[in-house]
């Protein structure tokens, strides 16, 4: 069961870093489209839709990691999570942090599609997709700079 933990977890990380290069992606990209005022095309189209399918991919690999493949005596109450920083980033503020990502992703995608003018669209895409992959960057980036 270890040595496929360890796998999942390897597994999630090259995922993440995958979708973190696509976001950085889409948010540069939406931000040129805004500020030269292209035309939103079926490649902008696809490139949203692949930017959910891999934030809702990475955030099931997480779930399954935190909440099904954890030995139960691995598992630890919010109170002794909240005692060390390590244990507090991964069990509370990592998995807050990827569902608000989540939400606010979601939201940014609906606007994107339920809105005719193509400015718009690049704007919604860079300010959804652009300011949840700046939480993404923050929250990690946090997490590194303290060890």
């Amino acid at each position: 069961m270890q040595h496929f933990y360890n796998f999942f977890i390897d597994f999630h990380i090259v995922f993440s870093i995958l979708f973190l290069l696509i976001a950085l992606f889409i948010t540069v990209y939406s931000l040129l489209g805004w500020i030269q005022h292209k035309a939103y095309g079926k490649f902008a189209d696809r490139l949203r839709s692949v930017f959910l399918f891999f934030l809702y991919s990475d955030l099931v690999l997480g779930i399954i990691l935190y909440f099904f493949l954890q030995k139960p005596e691995e598992l630890i109450t919010a109170q002794e999570a909240m005692k060390f920083s390590t244990l507090r980033f991964w069990a509370i503020q990592h998995f807050s942090n990827m569902i608000f990502v989540v939400g606010l992703s979601v939201i940014g995608s609906m606007f994107v599609k339920r809105t005719a003018s193509t400015i718009k669209k690049y704007k919604y895409s860079f300010l959804y997709f652009g300011i949840s992959t700046l939480i993404i960057i923050v929250s990690v980036g946090f997490f590194a700079l303290r060890k």
